[in-house]
């Protein structure tokens, strides 16, 4: 490793936050992974979605069956994905050199920080109605700053709540990756304190747990619930499929394989199960003492009865927010960025410039019913689905495991293809999508759309091994060679 870390040090194709992690920065144990998925699950989108579920007609014990089920799958992608990262020391921008090439890498990489960004404003937004309730509970005049003005489609106490929520994030990366682990530690146990606590208020309200998981949804058999029952898995993988690509990000700072894949296994089906219980307890506790479900955490401490307690819970609730934005929808961006003009941006210019263009994504139009939601997250997950399909099938099929290091920060290796682009990766991630999403626009297909995630991956896993096979790359020769100009 310090052999081909001294050969490629000149390349204009790395800077430090692209070269491999060194011994020195492997530091994340265990204990971290958990933390990490600990603070990235208990957040109010989270809740959303999962409180969605009881919306869209599912009981209790279905929700969390969903959950299980979906948390399982999700464990293998991030740990199959996540094992690059952690065996070589390298972010997903620069793994996706090995599959799609040099330059090609670029295109999946820009792919999933634009859905980052997308899905940065619309956290902050989410975190931003907890802090305008806590400002309002102690300050009920906030509400009703500019009167009936609106500005972009939403009044000025909320888009002031926004901008201020949204500055938080520019704090916790101002080490790197060595402050996140840091402030992680905390921010995951203070809202499961909160969680505990609506749980326990929900069970009072309620009268009980019996009353809550006997309520029935519209899926009463086992035909009637398969495919929905499907298609809100697909969601909720939808949901996380874009840290599936770049979860190498992470694993990167891994101590050994062995830390990511335990720290991710109780991080992921263990704590995700326990938090869709507690989730899925609170809103049924609602349906049972309101008549009818209340999916957003926000609009459930409405109905606490001291302002005190309110504001209090609604701080501490929207501070996870600031953590899950920023290990699922800013580390990404930062590097995608930096390995687009790695001799100009690196990661903490990727991570400010990140935060900037998350003002403009407008996430209040986009979360207002839950229905949107999903439909959004089943896009995400046709596009990004085969991106994972792709990659997985080069380095466990393709590659055996190992990747040449010096020829990924060179454009005169094999990972060059054709003029820094291999056709193959492009044409079973197109494909693969295609499918994958037709059914969002031809209405025969439609119960393809709904499992998008999973038709996409498994559809580019095995068309990118066929064209592999049928079609291998040749050798980079001395005629093909790009020679390296400075940006």
């Amino acid at each position: 490793m310090k052999k081909n870390e001294s050969e490629i040090g000149e390349s204009s194709l790395i800077n430090h936050d692209l070269a491999p992690t060194t011994e020195e920065q492997r530091t994340w144990k265990t204990a971290n992974f958990v933390s990490m998925w600990m603070g990235a699950l208990n957040n109010i989108p989270t809740y959303i979605t999962i409180g969605g579920l009881i919306v869209l007609g599912f009981s209790p014990l279905q929700v969390i069956g969903i959950v299980l089920v979906a948390s399982l799958i999700l464990y293998a992608a991030l740990t199959l994905n996540g094992h690059t990262g952690s065996k070589f020391g390298i972010p997903f921008p620069i793994i996706a050199r090995t599959s799609y090439g040099i330059r090609g890498a670029n295109i999946p990489a820009l792919l999933r920080g634009f859905v980052a960004i997308m899905w940065l404003g619309i956290q902050a937004y989410a975190g931003s109605t907890a802090l305008r309730m806590a400002i309002a509970s102690l300050w009920p005049a906030w509400n009703n700053l500019g009167g009936d003005i609106t500005i972009l489609g939403i009044d000025l106490p909320g888009l002031l709540s926004f901008l201020i929520f949204w500055s938080l994030h520019l704090l916790v990366l101002k080490s790197g990756m060595e402050s996140l682990k840091k402030v992680q530690k905390w921010t995951g146990p203070i809202v499961a304190v909160v969680i505990i606590g609506m749980f326990i208020w929900a069970l009072k309200i309620a009268g009980g747990m019996g009353n809550i998981f006997s309520l029935d949804g519209k899926y009463d058999t086992f035909g009637k619930a398969f495919f929905p029952f499907l298609a809100a898995v697909t969601g909720v993988i939808g949901y996380w499929s874009t840290l599936i690509l770049n979860v190498p990000d992470f694993t990167r700072f891994a101590r050994s394989q062995k830390d990511q894949i335990k720290g991710q296994l109780i991080g992921l089906p263990v704590i995700f199960t326990i938090f869709a219980f507690a989730t899925v307890t609170i809103v049924g506790a609602t349906a049972v003492a309101y008549h009818t479900p209340i999916a957003d955490p926000i609009a459930t401490m409405k109905h606490f009865n001291s302002p005190f307690l309110i504001a209090v819970s609604a701080l501490l609730l929207s501070s996870a927010t600031v953590t899950v934005n920023v290990i699922a929808n800013m580390v990404s961006p930062s590097y995608d960025l930096a390995n687009l003009f790695p001799k100009y941006i690196d990661f903490k210019r990727g991570f400010y410039l990140t935060a900037f263009l998350a003002l403009f994504t407008f996430p209040w139009e986009i979360m207002k019913n839950s229905e949107t939601i999903f439909t959004m997250l089943n896009l995400i997950g046709g596009f990004l689905g085969p991106v994972a399909g792709v990659m997985i099938a080069h380095y466990f099929i393709i590659n055996k495991r190992e990747v040449n290091m010096k020829d990924l920060y060179s454009y005169q290796g094999q990972y060059m293809y054709f003029k820094g682009y291999n056709y193959r990766a492009f044409l079973a991630t197109v494909v693969g999508a295609i499918i994958a999403l037709i059914g969002q626009f031809v209405p025969a297909m439609k119960g393809v759309y709904e499992v998008s995630w999973f038709v996409g991956v498994i559809l580019a896993f095995f068309i990118y091994i066929a064209l592999m096979r049928i079609h291998p790359p040749v050798p980079v020769t001395k005629q093909e060679l790009i020679v390296e100009e400075p940006l």
